[in-house]
């Protein structure tokens, strides 16, 4: 049994490479998934062997793959797409299951059993989610047409990882124990017909139970006017779904995400997931080098080529199979082609859907030897990335003519659509508070073409608000993603009318990473306050002690003189 401090100080080796190499991949401008991999090989048992044994932190890794799941139910939004989504969709499925289809024969080339083989090509059917938004966030490109596509196909190969850990199993019971031969399946019909109703069944009493009663319980946590008691009590139901379709048999992502896709629908989803951030990009840290520890480095070089030919295979079964599927629903070549040179490569997920198949005995022989090879893929086409997509549209516009020559562009449906129907000649204003301050702000801007969203921290306006038609968004200013989810990028002006100065303060900080040329009002209390506001980004800020004495004098001055004039003696 690993006692508690050996798993202290293995997470601290875990921590502190991961740290390392963060540092050292960000000034190379390289995404840090493949430093964590790198930095769990060097620092493990295999290597320099500090961290001795990897499953002192396996229960850390299972966390962070539950917290990975509950993310990906927490961001789907199906008004992301309100232009194209039929294309989007239609792609997105597509896509997976051509670059399934194509997966399985040549991973059977290699040696694997059919099984094996499915789990493999499902696993590399995944994109990076993490990497590829990351990267097209930074570089601005997330709304252009070849990124919202991109988008569009990670959240369907996103909710296609679900079903694929859930079918795990059946592809267990089809290899059987020892089972090594292409047979075929060895569990019988009615013990998958069983499985599936199983699956169905749990599966609509947690969607029951999280509509009828998760809200309420949400509602009444906010109330209170803590945040960490909302962030408890979302945690806490992802991993109680997580149990529960642990104990029926069912994966405990799958629990994770059913839960977060219940919260999505709630007014809180923004603020808890700007809250679940910083501790999912930790875990996913100790994850990636915790799967870094369980690799070979010398069986990695004994099979350096196949990983370097499996790396090639994926990247180009996934370029034609994403490429090809997109212009079978008409999406324009240049878009298609650069949409599908960024999701080229295997991802996060690949690991888990490896991780779970590895553990439900899917590589019956040398297992360490695939495991070895997959990490190898994922690490060089993670390597590959960045440049990839920073040269995806130039590239996309030659493979267009390559792959697309058969079908002109001129009926092309182009799902920037979606994008510029957000274009308009309205001025963007955010009013972050909705008290007397803020109400009467959102009033006088009402007079306007202003655009307005409000973003407020009491759940009872929210609902009200909303219930009127109001764009209003729930959360603490200082989040990140409530900031993103109200608009600020794209605004022109931020109202801060909230009455506290050091929340002003932080949030123009955090703003101003956001958006650098936005226009921020802020209010504070004192004049002295209002220098540290302007030192902190704010552009105007409004002194109440100034204002109030402004306005007392404008109306005393108004007042008497409608008075008439008395001399007095």
């Amino acid at each position: 049994m690993t006692s508690p401090d050996t798993v202290m100080v293995d997470l601290l080796y875990v921590l502190a490479a991961a740290a390392g190499v963060s540092l050292v991949f960000g000034r190379l401008r390289l995404a840090p998934i493949p430093g964590y991999l790198i930095a769990g090989a060097v620092f493990g048992p295999n290597a320099f062997g500090l961290v001795q044994d990897s499953a002192s932190i396996d229960g850390i890794s299972h966390v962070a793959i539950i917290l990975l799941m509950f993310g990906i139910g927490l961001h789907l939004d199906r008004t992301e797409f309100r232009t194209g989504v039929k294309q989007i969709i239609g792609v997105g499925v597509l896509s997976t299951l051509v670059s399934i289809g194509l997966g399985i024969p040549v991973a059977m080339a290699f040696g694997l059993h059919a099984p094996g083989a499915v789990a493999v090509s499902s696993a590399m059917a995944m994109s990076s989610t993490a990497v590829v938004l990351r990267i097209l966030q930074q570089r601005r490109e997330l709304r252009l047409a070849p990124g919202r596509l991109a988008f569009g196909i990670l959240l369907m190969q996103d909710l296609a990882v679900v079903a694929i850990i859930a079918f795990m199993p059946v592809l267990a019971a089809w290899a059987g124990p020892g089972d090594e031969d292409l047979a075929g399946p060895s569990v019988g019909l009615g013990s998958m017909i069983g499985a599936a109703l199983t699956m169905v069944g749990a599966i609509g009493l947690l969607i029951a139970l999280g509509m009828t009663l998760l809200p309420r319980v949400l509602h009444e946590a906010a109330r209170d006017g803590s945040s960490e008691l909302l962030l408890v009590c979302s945690a806490a139901f992802a991993l109680a779904a997580a149990v529960v379709t642990g104990w029926l048999g069912l994966s405990p992502e799958l629990g994770a995400f059913l839960a977060g896709f219940l919260l999505a629908g709630t007014p809180f989803r923004h603020q808890l997931s700007g809250q679940i951030g910083p501790m999912r990009d930790l875990f996913m840290a100790v994850f990636f080098t915790a799967v870094g520890l369980s690799l070979d480095i010398s069986i990695a070089l004994e099979v350096w080529w196949v990983i370097l030919v499996g790396a090639a295979a994926v990247m180009a079964i996934k370029i034609i199979s994403i490429g090809g599927s997109a212009w079978m629903f008409k999406i324009r070549p240049t878009i298609a082609g650069a949409a599908a040179i960024s999701l080229a490569q295997a991802g996060e997920f690949s690991l888990v859907v490896a991780g779970v198949a590895e553990a439900e005995g899917l590589f019956v022989e040398e297992a360490a030897k695939v495991q070895a090879v997959i990490v190898g893929i994922v690490f060089v086409s993670l390597l590959l990335t960045p440049n990839m997509i920073a040269g995806a549209n130039p590239m996309g516009a030659k493979l267009a003519g390559l792959l697309f020559r058969l079908k002109g562009s001129s009926n092309a449906v182009d799902p920037e659509n979606a994008a510029q129907d957000e274009q308009d000649d309205r001025r963007r204003v955010i009013v972050v508070g909705y008290g007397p301050v803020g109400r009467a702000v959102t009033h006088r801007l009402d007079q306007t073409d202003c655009d307005i969203t409000i973003i407020e921290m009491n759940p009872e306006t929210v609902r009200r608000q909303a219930g009127l038609g109001r764009k209003i968004v729930y959360g603490d200013v200082t989040n990140t993603d409530v900031l993103e989810s109200a608009g600020a990028r794209r605004a022109h002006a931020i109202i801060l009318t909230m009455p506290d100065d050091d929340a002003t303060f932080r949030a123009c900080r955090v703003i101003r990473t956001i958006n650098g040329s936005v226009f921020i009002a802020a209010r504070t209390n004192f004049l002295s306050k209002a220098f540290l506001a302007r030192e902190h980004g704010a552009d105007h800020v409004t002194v109440e002690e100034l204002a109030t004495a402004e306005h007392m004098a404008s109306q005393v001055l108004e007042a008497i003189q409608k008075r008439p004039y008395e001399r007095r003696a």
